[in-house]
């Protein structure tokens, strides 16, 4: 079979990887100069600290199992930093506190009065929650019917979920928000921990997975955009494309799932400030900070090397570049002390992920289209998890088993 995949973001690549271990003749098309998607390494510019910028700081949990064997298929399973799920947080006031499996279990989060501290039976009442019974409410109004108060949201399932789903729970769907916390926090220790790379994002995913379809003979074509399916060269196509796009080219409508935004600065100080992997920062629009410098294994001569995360913030988007480094740098030194900057960038992804708001599980569509011999794909796909790196993994390869699947019962 003549396979074309168009788009070359991680749903793409997985779906090409499978298809050509499959055995079939695969042309992966994509419209960016490099494979990705939305998991890349920005250009690289004269002065960056080594090595260069990505695109923000994505980070993966230990239940990430379809992301964690592609990255291993590619050859980039050792390129990840495994650490137990310990989440520091930094108040207002600029004191410390962790949150944890042991800091759950024994209500010892300090960030909140002892009245408000969300305890292990209210994280468990969740096991037997059926998520998909509460798409229609935010997951905030979820807790605050569960018993949550209105400080706790803010102080503790905030910081936990606005990374997982890139909205806070005021706006993500309780779907999105109890299946994360039943599938990290709930189904053992090794599920819950994080997963942060230690190389650049374009160099371990994108560039990998190009290397690695070339070996096995699959044809790549970057700079190359699709107009119209009916006129590529192929028995079967996979389209792994953001959703406006993967409906027009279906002749689909568009199924309204907007975009959230994930605004990234890029800090190096003259001094170091974090004395932890990564923190967050609460009541602040620098959500996460993460030592890329560290992470990374090059940790600069003098000074610290930061990537500073806001997620699901639209407003930053509006704000100009100078004055939303001075904006950023100034809350991270606020809260970790006095130092001087001496190099920044920003990074914008305006359609990181898609929103799932309340009411959107209806509007993800699965692999399965209306075209004979054509299966859809992407993170914003309907796979059961939110929009991640884990989604676009599943999505791709569901995409390519229900082709190979189809075009065998035909040969039959």
């Amino acid at each position: 079979m003549k396979a074309v995949v168009v788009g070359g973001g991680l749903a793409g690549c997985a779906a090409a990887l499978d298809l050509r271990d499959a055995g079939h003749d695969v042309t992966l098309l994509e419209a960016r100069p490099t494979l990705g998607g939305a998991v890349q390494t920005l250009p690289e510019r004269e002065g960056d600290p080594s090595p260069p910028p990505d695109n923000g700081q994505h980070i993966a949990l230990g239940c990430f199992t379809e992301y964690l064997a592609f990255l291993a298929r590619i050859g980039e399973g050792g390129s990840v930093r495994r650490l137990r799920l310990s989440l520091p947080v930094v108040d207002e006031h600029r004191r410390w506190a962790q949150i944890s499996p042991v800091s759950i279990l024994l209500a010892r989060y300090g960030h909140l009065p002892l009245r408000d501290r969300p305890l292990v039976w209210q994280l468990l009442a969740m096991r037997g929650v059926e998520p998909e019974a509460h798409d229609n409410e935010t997951f905030e109004e979820f807790l605050l019917g569960k018993g949550q108060s209105p400080k706790a949201i803010e102080r503790f399932w905030d910081v936990f979920i606005r990374p997982a789903l890139n909205l806070p729970c005021a706006e993500a769907s309780a779907a999105m928000g109890i299946f994360t916390v039943q599938t990290a926090l709930l189904s053992g220790l090794r599920a819950g921990e994080l997963v942060l790379p230690t190389k650049p994002l374009g160099w371990m995913h994108g560039d990998a997975a190009r290397r690695t379809l070339e070996r096995h003979g699959a044809t790549i074509e970057t700079g190359a955009k699709v107009d119209d399916l009916d006129e590529l060269d192929a028995d079967a196509v996979v389209v792994a494309t953001p959703p406006a796009e993967s409906a027009r080219l279906l002749g689909e409508p568009d199924p309204t799932l907007e975009p959230s935004p994930i605004v990234s600065v890029h800090l190096l100080f003259d001094r170091r400030l974090l004395r932890t992997p990564l923190a967050a920062l609460l009541g602040s629009e620098a959500h996460w900070v993460f030592d890329r410098g560290m992470l990374t294994g090059n940790v600069p001569a003098k000074g610290q090397y930061l990537t500073v995360v806001s997620s699901g913030v639209p407003e930053l988007m509006e704000v100009r570049g100078r004055e939303l480094v001075e904006q950023i740098a100034a809350q991270v030194t606020d809260r970790l002390g006095h130092a001087e900057l001496q190099w920044s960038r920003v990074s914008r992804e305006p359609q990181a992920t898609v929103a799932l708001r309340p009411g959107t599980a209806s509007r993800r569509l699965g692999p399965l289209t209306s075209r004979p011999n054509v299966t859809r794909a992407g993170a914003w796909t309907a796979t059961g998890w939110p929009a991640t790196m884990e989604s676009a993994v599943r999505s791709g390869r569901a995409a390519a088993r229900l082709l190979s699947d189809v075009t065998t019962k035909v040969a039959a």
